[in-house]
């Protein structure tokens, strides 16, 4: 087992990667087999999984016609990410990871499946349904830190910043695509094909995880859970450019992204209703695309952290511009560039420590790298409110307005980051 005092290792690729076909610099993790099958289940996983958020809120606003009962849907979906998301990372370092990945994506879709059977017979009921919702949503939180993990090992060192990038623009493609798909589906033939299609999904993920062939070495821990627990915090305690990086990743994402949930009151703002909405969903949706690939076709570029902290400043200066957007062209601009900037901050942070963390410990670390994305609520419900009070623009004003301070102040304060 690797000490966590020791620098990274070499990040490993199966023997037939060695010899790869010539391709474009952002597309190059492609030229893998075990990222091509990544990318694959990803794509399949990510897709179901936000067709799915549609298709229960329509289905729970169908039975109940209840707020409650819809935020409560949306609650169960997501809480899981908080609480499972550590003990996720500490399994991904104690067993194979590619049958981790194949286990929890086979429970995901026998549940989805039984969802989908349940609603096509007429004979499902709203607590059936949240209780599904809970269990699916316990099962994929497993799967998110495995699949972070599986990124650096899927490709050699000198393709990881290309890897990053288009898993990045794999999950911001999945997020724009799935809702539009569940749209058609529940409007053609109902909220069941989507769950059906959920299930295909996932199971296209559990083949491309055991047809993966990513080394099998001897990183295993053989300790408790707690003691692995520890031994992670020791490390990210030890290691304060990875701390920093922590930190750089909680921030951002807990003050910032919760902007996207106040779009509806922009819509509303520039009066150009359901149709505007999606259009500033789509136009975000392309703005994050593209940094993506603009970061993959970078390739391993020097100067991480500035790029790093310079990309999280200028995420906050496009909300404070949004904010300030009296018009429907200059909020298309900063939603773009929020989204290209939100990108590449994203992809710099999640390189930096996919090759910064020892492998041995890369499942806990990276665990705790997504579930930034678990407290992300925790942003939402003060935004909001404070929405309620003195108008969306404020809101994320000021939100964008912290994003800033808190880029100042990692300048000034983290130059363990900054010199990365």
């Amino acid at each position: 087992m690797t000490s966590p005092s020791q620098p990274a290792e070499p990040l490993e690729s199966a023997a037939s990667d060695l010899v790869r076909p010539r391709l474009p610099p952002a597309f190059a993790a492609f030229a893998h087999r075990d990222f091509r099958l990544l990318f694959l289940g990803t794509a399949t996983t990510q897709t179901g999984n936000w067709m799915q958020s549609v298709a229960i809120g329509r289905l729970i606003l169908d039975m109940t016609g209840s707020g409650f009962y819809l935020g409560l849907a949306g609650f169960l979906r997501s809480i899981p990410q908080l609480f499972l998301s550590i003990p996720g990372g500490i399994l991904a370092d104690r067993v194979d990871r590619t049958r981790l990945l194949a286990t929890f994506q086979g429970i995901a879709a026998v549940l989805t499946a039984l969802l989908a059977g349940l609603i096509y017979a007429g004979s499902s009921n709203v607590w059936a349904i949240l209780t599904l919702t809970f269990l699916i949503g316990c099962s994929l939180a497993m799967v998110f830190p495995v699949r972070q993990t599986l990124v650096s090992t899927s490709v050699p060192r000198i393709d990881l910043t290309s890897a990053v990038g288009l898993n990045s623009a794999n999950n911001n493609l999945t997020r724009t695509l799935g809702p539009a798909m569940a749209g058609i589906l529940i409007t053609l033939v109902g909220a069941a094909a989507c769950f059906a299609l959920q299930t295909v999904g996932l199971l296209i993920s559990f083949w491309a995880s055991i047809a993966m062939r990513v080394p099998n070495d001897d990183r295993r821990s053989i300790g408790s859970p707690m003691a692995d627990l520890a031994e992670a915090w020791d490390y990210v305690r030890a290691t304060p450019e990875v701390g920093g990086l922590l930190l750089s990743a909680l921030v951002p994402t807990a003050l910032g992204m919760p902007y996207m949930a106040l779009l509806p009151m922009f819509a509303r703002d520039l009066d150009i209703g359901a149709s505007g909405l999606g259009f500033l969903m789509t136009v975000l949706g392309v703005g994050s695309i593209s940094g993506s690939i603009g970061f993959s076709a970078a390739g391993d570029f020097r100067y991480k952290g500035p790029v790093l902290l310079g990309t999280a400043a200028a995420f906050g200066a496009a909300l404070v511009a949004l904010a300030l957007s009296t018009g429907l062209v200059a909020a298309l601009v900063s939603l773009f560039l929020a989204g290209v900037f939100s990108a590449v901050y994203q992809a710099t942070n999640n390189t930096l420590l996919q090759t910064i963390v020892p492998d041995a410990l890369r499942g806990r670390v990276m665990s705790a790298y997504i579930l930034t994305w678990g407290v992300m609520p925790l942003g939402t419900l003060p935004l909001g409110w404070l929405a309620d009070f003195r108008g969306a623009p404020f809101a994320v004003g000021l939100a964008g307005g912290l994003v800033l301070l808190f880029s100042a102040f990692s300048a000034a304060r983290l130059p363990s980051v900054r010199a990365l």
